[in-house]
């Protein structure tokens, strides 16, 4: 039986290692699985690869249910699959407690649900923050992406083989912005 630790921050200008840090102090553990990604999506490379490898009698440690996941339909079927398989999910702001049981389960439903509204909330702020300081001549948007680093980045893909996510990360833009400007940038 397996104790894995995981540890999430959503971009590079965050420290995992605090996060990985707290854990580990507290918790007895075998594996401890750091990264950056977004908790937009579950399909993080670390984290899927983590939970494919879950067996019976496995026990998965995050501090908060926001590690997980930001929706809370991703985070119970995600509960869902983790009970199927027989491991187990402790989450510890929420005391410790095994979120695979039906209390558990109770309890981290609210929490991800919580998360969520929170996230939806900071969206709309954010947004209505953007039109005040459009309409005050502040805000001109984001920065256009150079024509030289779409450049590289098919470089990266085509003549290097990477993904197109890789050349993206490597060169610190967005996928989206890649493939929206694909076509656009010859070689």
């Amino acid at each position: 039986m397996t104790v894995y630790i995981y540890a999430r921050v959503s971009t590079t200008d965050q420290n995992v290692n605090q996060q990985a840090d707290y854990l580990t102090n507290k918790y007895k553990h075998d594996r401890v699985i750091m990264e950056q990604f977004t908790g937009k999506t579950l399909d993080r490379p670390e984290f899927a690869y983590m939970i494919k490898s879950l067996k019976k009698g496995d026990t998965l440690i995050v501090k908060e249910v926001s590690r997980l996941g930001r929706k809370t339909s991703e985070v119970t079927t995600l509960i869902d699959q983790l009970k199927e398989k027989g491991a187990h999910l402790v989450i510890d702001n929420l005391g410790g407690v095994d979120v695979t049981s039906p209390s558990g389960k109770l309890i981290v439903d609210v929490m991800a649900s919580i998360a969520e509204m929170e996230r939806e909330s900071m969206l709309e702020r954010q947004r209505v923050g953007i039109e005040r300081a459009k309409k005050e001549g502040k805000f001109k948007g984001r920065k256009a992406t150079d024509d030289g680093v779409i450049k590289m980045a098919k470089k990266l893909v085509l003549e290097n083989g990477l993904t197109k996510e890789a050349a993206a990360k490597q060169m610190n833009i967005g996928i989206a912005t890649l493939y929206r400007r694909w076509n656009s940038v010859e070689l």
